[in-house]
């Protein structure tokens, strides 16, 4: 991890969105992803970027259990583990939990931060939102499209070394 990622994020208003379904084959196949979400972003004093400042989040969400359109979700904002759904339809890869009424849609739309060796991006550009619109259950895209501009804006990142997974509640 670069110095420079873990003291500031870029801006991900500079980060458009994935060209193609492939930039996000390490996230669906990754056993673990785990995302931060900020309520606005930082202004960096020397350029005046927008920027997401590591470690200064007001929530955290983690993916665990990947596989077959189906993830489970840990996060600050609820107690306890949710099932929810991952859709990769086209643009943008999302994950969606309905609960009480509402949807909370986890959409990661760019790649942030590469490795440098192998090409492969390393971090994710996200958002977050919640909603009433039944339209994310076959249209994510166009919601996300939709809502981004009021989503809480983030990063994720896969596959952190040495964490395990959380264990199941029955």
């Amino acid at each position: 991890m670069s110095t420079l990622r873990s003291i500031i994020l870029l801006t991900l208003a500079l980060a458009g969105p994935a060209q193609a379904q492939g930039i996000f084959d390490n996230l669906v196949q990754s056993r673990y992803v785990h995302c931060a979400f900020y309520k606005t972003y930082d202004v960096d004093r020397n350029t005046g970027d927008l920027v997401l400042v590591e470690g200064r989040s007001q929530s955290l969400t983690h993916f665990q259990a990947i596989h077959d359109g189906h993830a489970r979700q840990i996060s600050t904002r609820v107690a306890g583990a949710r099932h929810v759904k991952m859709m990769n339809p086209g643009k943008y890869l999302h994950f969606v939990d309905h609960v009480a009424g509402m949807y909370v849609l986890t959409t990661i739309h760019s790649c942030l931060d590469r490795d440098p060796r192998s090409g492969v991006c390393v971090s994710y550009g996200a958002s977050q939102s919640r909603h009433f619109d039944a339209r994310v259950l076959t249209d994510p895209d166009a919601v996300y499209e939709a809502l981004k501009d009021s989503s809480d804006p983030g990063f994720c990142d896969h596959s952190f070394i040495g964490i395990q997974e959380a264990s199941k509640s029955r």
